[in-house]
């Protein structure tokens, strides 16, 4: 090929690339107006933001050839985007937006075309970190900016799952659609906005409305020619009034005054004081009113000026029954306490956090020894206490701070210099708020009862000194007792030893006799010795396992053959000292073998469980004991059909036991069938 040929062949591609770009042009300007005119039908007879902008997102989505079309409202008061409609997938079957997206303007792709205000195609979202997945992940996305005198009104957002999806031409007729919608979309928010502060504005009005009628204020509004304009329920039941408030608009109250002065226990004052205030027309607040019913009212009387100019005026009147009532008791309350705080014995005095009296009864008074104005506004520490004492005090304080009441005891001093001992009961002191502001004792003079306490204890003392005197006394008794009855045991044996051929059958029976008194007598000093020795500290923290020690202590006791000592169901463990229940339980067995007159006798242990103790049984099938003999089995040395060998103390040191578990022994009985003893033990 030549080289005119060539360049005739280059400047027919030159027309051929000019002819191709203008039938492209002509498509596009073609597929501009047709989707313009789409729009422009669709919304032209719309109002409604929501309707406008879902048929924008469907209409656009068929346009760009994708599912995935979203408008969104910029809100610059909030500084976001919110997501108004959508196509597609964001669809839910009712017509819902699903997952409705909210950005922050700058966040994301949309969020930044919001900010900047410059459309934007992304051919690869992977390659963008500002891409922000909505219910799918799309791979490219067109996103343009609806404009309105240079204010940011909206986002038009599309996207696609292909890469390189949306084409430049695309973009330019999206922003062109943008321009020519802004106005519109401008206008249906705006018509939006409007209708809410509507609503708005009609709700408050409903509510404010609805609060005036139900108000506990009755309300009166007249205008200059006295006609009613308004009035509430409240007015129409404090008057008597028989027609519903909506009745009353329009109404002459001229003459009103007039027709219910009648209801006022000073009528000619009811009208006279209105005419005054419709006279001067300035506002007042608070005149009193009582009616013949009994009720008390609060007239507020209010003027109405607009630009100076008298405009009527609004009546208030409020019912003050209740709370002058309320007023009254509290006044009467308050006089009754104030009686009983001055002349209750106990002193009572208020302080502030820094120990500044503030009030002092008329008991305290007399405790101090002070006059009311001695005291009021001085430091209490500073009248009453030592140095020891006002550390004491101090410590207090800080308790009261942290909102603690206790009671404790301090020394003090008082006007004249007496010492006297005082049991405070302090509490802290609140306002209305909750917070601590001081703190409020009540005071008891305890000096006497300290001077018995202590000629108390050294009573004790001089008691306490005096037992061991006597328990020293007893073992002394017992030995010197022992041992000539010792010696009486020995001649006695000797004397019979020798003369066993002499004596006679009467004479073995005295001696029989004799060595019966002496054993008598050795279990006399045996038993008082034992009873004495019984003191009263109690160890709570010992426990007992009862089953073990009646297991060991039957085979120790000499039980009859004819006796059957039986354990009913295992026994528990109680708190209690071993040695001491072994001597219960010893002695109640002894008790109940000693008296057994059946042929075939049992002895039964058991038990029964209460909820914080057991009481514990013991039964025998003996000779039984007349009701009147019940409290006499437990004196000392008394033995109810005793034997020769029988002391008469196992009763009564089982009951001095018991008593120091704080429990008591009972009985049931009958002549003739047996006997059952009862006692109670904590777990």
């Amino acid at each position: 090929m030549t080289k005119n040929e060539v360049i005739q062949e280059n400047i027919r591609l030159k027309d051929e690339i000019k002819n191709l770009r203008l039938i492209q042009y002509n498509l596009i300007q073609n597929n501009e107006s047709k989707l313009v005119n789409n729009i422009i039908n669709k919304i032209f007879d719309k109002f409604d933001l929501y309707q406008i902008s879902w048929h924008l997102a469907k209409t656009i989505a068929d346009f760009l050839n994708t599912d995935d079309c979203v408008i969104y409202e910029v809100i610059e008061s909030e500084n976001c985007l919110k997501q108004i409609a959508a196509n597609g997938h964001k669809i839910s079957d009712s017509g819902e937006i699903i997952n409705k997206l909210q950005l922050n303007i700058g966040e994301g792709i949309c969020g930044h075309v919001a900010k900047t205000g410059v459309a934007e195609i992304v051919n690869n979202t992977l390659e963008d970190n500002r891409y922000v997945s909505d219910i799918n992940f799309n791979m490219s996305e067109l996103t343009v900016p609806i404009i309105l005198d240079g204010h940011i009104i909206g986002v038009i957002d599309s996207e696609h799952p292909n890469k390189n999806h949306f084409r430049p031409e695309q973009l330019t007729i999206i922003e062109n659609i943008s321009k020519i919608i802004a106005l519109k979309i401008k206008n249906a928010i705006d018509i939006r906005d409007k209708e809410k502060f509507k609503n708005k504005v009609l709700k408050s009005e409903q509510r404010l409305a609805s609060l005036i009628q139900n108000l506990d204020t009755a309300l009166l509004l007249e205008d200059e020619n006295r006609k009613i304009i308004f009035t509430n329920e409240k007015f129409c039941q404090i008057f008597n009034i028989p027609v519903s408030p909506t009745l009353l608009k329009g109404a002459d109250c001229t003459t009103a005054a007039e027709e219910s002065k009648h209801l006022f226990t000073n009528p000619n004052e009811f009208i006279a004081r209105i005419d005054n205030l419709l006279t001067r027309k300035e506002k007042v607040v608070g005149d009193e009113l009582i009616m013949v019913n009994g009720l008390s009212l609060e007239r507020d009387y209010i003027p109405i000026f607009d630009n100076q100019e008298y405009q009527g005026h609004l009546w208030a009147y409020k019912d003050t029954t209740l709370q002058k009532n309320y007023n009254k008791n509290i006044e009467l309350q308050k006089n009754k306490y104030s009686n009983i705080i001055n002349n209750m014995n106990l002193g009572l005095l208020e302080v502030d956090n820094d120990d500044i009296i503030l009030m002092a009864n008329k008991s305290f008074l007399e405790m101090s020894g002070y006059e009311e104005f001695e005291l009021i506004n001085k430091k209490a520490s500073e009248l009453f206490l030592g140095e020891k004492e006002k550390l004491q005090l101090f410590n207090q304080n800080k308790k009261r701070e942290k909102g603690i009441s206790d009671s404790y005891e301090l020394k003090v001093k008082t006007k004249l210099g007496a010492q006297r001992h005082w049991l405070i009961s302090g509490a802290p002191n609140y306002n209305i708020r909750g917070e601590i502001i001081g703190s409020i004792g009540v005071h008891l003079d305890i000096s006497d009862f300290k001077l018995l306490q202590s000629q108390k204890e050294k009573l004790l003392n001089k008691i306490k000194k005096s037992n061991e005197e006597l328990q020293d006394y007893a073992y002394v008794v017992s030995h010197d007792l022992k041992s000539p009855l010792r010696n009486i045991n020995a001649l006695l044996s000797w004397l019979k030893s020798d003369n066993d051929i002499l004596l006679d059958k009467t004479s073995l029976e005295y001696f029989k006799q004799l060595d019966l008194t002496v054993e008598k007598m050795e279990n006399l000093i045996n038993g008082i010795l034992h009873h004495s020795s019984i003191r009263e500290n109690v160890s709570d923290n010992n426990i007992t396992d009862v089953q073990k020690l009646i297991n060991e202590l039957i085979p120790s006791l000499h039980i009859p053959s004819n006796i059957e000592v039986k354990i009913k169901k295992t026994l528990p463990s109680v708190k209690g000292d071993a040695v001491k229940l072994e001597q219960v339980f010893l002695n109640l067995i002894n008790n109940a073998v000693e008296h057994m007159d059946k042929p075939v006798g049992f002895i039964e242990v058991d038990y029964k469980e209460h909820p914080t103790e057991y009481e514990f049984s013991i039964s025998d099938n003996g000779h039984g004991i007349e009701k009147e003999d019940f409290n006499k089995i437990f004196k000392m040395f008394y033995s109810h059909r005793a034997k020769s060998n029988n002391s008469g103390i196992g009763l009564s040191m089982v009951k001095k036991i018991l008593s120091i578990y704080d429990s008591k022994i009972e009985l049931e009985s009958k002549l003739g069938e047996g006997t059952t003893f009862y006692f109670k033990l904590k777990k």
